[in-house]
């Protein structure tokens, strides 16, 4: 059995008033196994709606951090004074030089705390190629560059220099046949992260997909793109599910519904996924909240 629950995201359910939301992501996900978490958002709200949907962040063994962002490990020091215990999983590649976004016309530092980071070395494990947590349980780690990647990019910096992602990294889930695939923010691109997957086809995909919509400053992907995109997903991954958020514009929504309707879905703070070994997928649906 697998159970994966959004404790943070930018959109709020509309039966769950109580839960927080902000631009961020976390993900709690349960297997026989182990309890990991993905990202831990951009404050202590992860924690918060955990609290409120009965996730005890103490029992977490694992944390995995997705790539340096603040929007994604913000909430890492509450994280650690909450749960003692989990080794947290980051990549190798993550440096000192800070990150960057000047997508709102100035230069925003955005980075990971390195300072947090570098007082609770003992806790660290750095993630140099794709490893194993248990025998269903993968973090991916190598991404290649076979197809183009998110326009939005250009707007990132590791340094002075445009971000490469290389310390970006995804979770891929093994569930009798389901193959389910998680990446909080795809800077690397979507097709590219499904690539990474090698012969393993996922048959979910769960993450934003970095297509921030175009304004009056910025020209990221044009309708042209994204049907383009859609139609490379359709042609490759015919029986996909997406379930998208985040950092998923509303154009890139649009068009991608569009073209696949019963594969495209958007989740939202307090959406849960259940797989059982019979390969049945769900939304649990608990108006309490």
């Amino acid at each position: 059995m697998i159970k994966i629950v959004t404790l943070i995201d930018n959109r709020k359910h509309s039966k769950k008033h109580s839960l927080e939301v902000e631009h961020g992501l976390s993900f709690y996900i349960e297997t026989d196994q182990k309890k990991i978490l993905l990202d831990v958002g951009a404050s202590d709200k992860f924690f918060q709606n955990a609290i409120k949907l009965g996730i005890d962040i103490k029992e977490v063994d694992s944390l995995i951090l997705s790539h340096a962002h603040r929007d994604h490990t913000g909430g890492l020091a509450c994280f650690m004074q909450n749960n003692k215990k989990a080794k947290i999983y980051l990549s190798s590649n993550i440096n000192s030089l800070g990150y960057y976004s000047n997508r709102k016309g100035y230069l925003r530092n955005i980075s990971i705390d390195f300072e947090l980071i570098q007082k609770n070395k003992e806790r660290l494990v750095k993630v140099q190629d794709n490893m194993f947590l248990t025998s269903s349980i993968q973090i991916i780690n190598k991404i290649p560059i076979n197809n183009a990647l998110p326009k939005a990019n250009k707007t990132l910096f590791a340094g002075d220099k445009l971000d490469s992602f290389n310390h970006e990294m995804a979770v891929l889930l093994t569930n009798g046949e389901d193959f389910i695939l998680l990446s909080s923010c795809t800077h690397m691109g979507l097709l590219n992260t499904l690539e990474a997957c090698g012969q393993t086809y996922p048959t979910v995909f769960i993450g934003g997909m970095h297509l921030i919509d175009s304004d009056n400053t910025n020209q990221f992907e044009s309708k042209s793109d994204l049907y383009s995109m859609g139609g490379i997903l359709l042609d490759k991954y015919p029986n996909l599910q997406i379930y998208t958020g985040h950092c998923t514009g509303n154009d890139a929504l649009t068009v991608l519904t569009n073209l696949m309707p019963n594969q495209l879905h958007t989740f939202y703070t307090g959406f849960e996924w259940h797989f059982n070994n019979h390969n049945y997928m769900s939304e649990f649906q608990d108006n309490k909240y």
